[in-house]
């Protein structure tokens, strides 16, 4: 529990120092936007997230591959050049399913959900590619992190092994934190 709480506060400072590297916030006293939380949540799974070694993607820049469609896009750009894990920096693109093999991290909205997990089926097994859901209106059990609002909150579940298939490796710390029952 101790542990539980002391990841949570991690998270909890991790936000507020996003937000004062100026992710726009116009007045200090007003609350952070759902949009832009779930785009520092994002930010804080890669710093808890293990990619295959074996994979030369990951040797250099963190690559978020973000729907065309998701609200998300100008919250996860605010990231563009930030250090990540093992200092890679956070690069930021539109998703397009051709070149998905680039991408480290993927953000899917409901529109192009379908199309883009049927260009991460024909990838080999273990690619080491993280599927977040931004707001799914269904459950896939290919995607690894499901993003969502409930009573005024931003939760998120993880599937183990969703995230084993695809070659990565999750922290302990933050599968505690996930929703229980995704």
């Amino acid at each position: 529990m101790h542990s539980t709480l002391r990841l949570h506060n991690r998270l909890v400072i991790w936000l507020w120092m996003l937000c004062a590297a100026g992710w726009g916030v116009a007045h200090a006293n007003e609350p952070v936007g759902e949009l832009e939380l779930k785009a520092a949540y994002i930010f804080n799974f890669i710093q808890f997230i293990e990619w295959p070694d074996s994979d030369a993607a990951t040797a250099s820049d963190m690559t978020l591959c973000v729907s065309p469609f998701s609200p998300l896009k100008r919250p996860l750009a605010a990231l563009e050049g930030k250090q990540a894990a093992k200092g890679r920096a956070v690069r930021v693109k539109l998703l397009e399913p051709a070149s998905l093999r680039h991408c480290r991290v993927l953000i899917l909205h409901n529109a192009d959900v379908e199309p883009a997990l049927r260009a991460l089926r024909a990838l080999p097994a273990a690619h080491g590619i993280l599927t977040i859901s931004d707001e799914l209106t269904f459950t896939n059990p290919e995607i690894v992190i499901a993003l969502t609002e409930q009573q005024g909150r931003v939760v998120f579940g993880i599937n183990a092994e969703a995230a084993a298939k695809a070659g990565l490796t999750i922290s302990s710390r933050l599968l505690r934190l996930a929703k229980a029952g995704r």
